[in-house]
C-alpha cells in the first residue's frame, strides 16, 4: 500500500498557462468595468448639461430679485453648458467602446481607453480655460447682482460676504475640472504598465 509522503512529489499536474504564458493583468478588466458604469453616468450628466439651464432659469425666472438675476447668468452662458454636454456625450460614447472591449478581453481595448484618456484631459483643460475666462467672470457679476439686490444687508457686510463667495466659487469651479482629470490619468497610466502592453502584442498576435 502507497502511503502519502510529504517528501514526494505531488502527482496532480500544475494549472496549464494560457497560450503565451501571459495572465490578463487586473487593469484590464477592472477599467472595463469601471469604464462602463462611468459612462452610465456620463449619458445622464450630458442629459443633465443640455436641459438644466432651461428647466432652472424657468424656476428662477419666476422668484426674487436674486434669483431672477441667477437665471439672467444661467441663459447667458447657456452656450457653455451645451459645449459640456457634448463633450460628456463623446467621452460617454468612448468609454463605452473602450469598456466594452476591455471587458471582452480585446486588446484594441487599451488603445481605446488610451484615446478616451487623452480626449477627456484635453477637453477638461479647455474647459478650464472657458471657465476662467468667460464663467467665472459672469459669475461674478451674478453675485454682485444678487448681493446688491439682497435686502436687511449693510453694504460693508455684503461686500464682505460677496468676496468670500467669489473666493470660495472661484476655487471650486477651477478645482473641478482638475480634479475631474484623475480618473482618466489613472487609465491612462495602469493600462500603460509593461503587463498591458505585453498582454495586448499577445492578444493582436494571437498568442493568447
Amino acid at each position: 500500500m502507497n502511503e502519502f509522503s510529504p517528501y514526494a512529489a505531488p502527482s496532480a499536474a500544475p494549472p496549464p498557462m494560457p497560450a503565451g504564458g501571459l495572465l490578463e493583468p487586473a487593469a484590464v478588466r477592472v477599467f472595463g468595468i469601471l469604464h462602463l458604469v462611468l459612462a452610465g453616468l456620463g449619458v445622464l450628466m450630458s442629459l443633465w448639461a443640455f436641459f438644466s439651464n432651461r428647466v432652472n432659469a424657468l424656476f428662477f425666472d419666476a422668484g426674487s430679485p436674486e434669483m431672477k438675476a441667477q437665471a439672467a447668468y444661467m441663459n447667458q452662458l447657456e452656450w457653455v453648458s451645451i459645449m459640456s454636454g457634448v463633450f460628456l456625450a463623446v467621452l460617454a460614447g468612448l468609454l463605452l467602446h473602450s469598456g466594452i472591449l476591455l471587458v471582452r478581453s480585446r486588446p484594441d481595448g487599451v488603445q481605446w481607453s488610451h484615446r478616451y484618456a487623452w480626449t477627456s484631459i484635453g477637453t477638461k483643460l479647455f474647459s478650464l480655460v472657458i471657465t476662467v475666462a468667460f464663467v467665472l467672470p459672469a459669475m461674478q457679476r451674478m453675485m454682485d447682482d444678487a448681493m446688491g439686490m439682497a435686502p436687511g444687508m449693510p453694504p460693508g457686510a455684503a461686500d464682505q460676504f460677496a468676496g468670500m463667495m467669489k473666493t470660495m466659487t472661484a476655487v471650486s469651479t477651477v478645482a473641478t475640472p482638475l480634479i475631474s482629470c484623475i480618473y482618466p490619468a489613472l487609465a491612462l497610466f495602469f493600462l500603460s504598465r509593461p503587463q498591458v502592453k505585453e498582454w495586448a502584442g499577445l492578444r493582436r498576435s494571437g498568442g493568447a
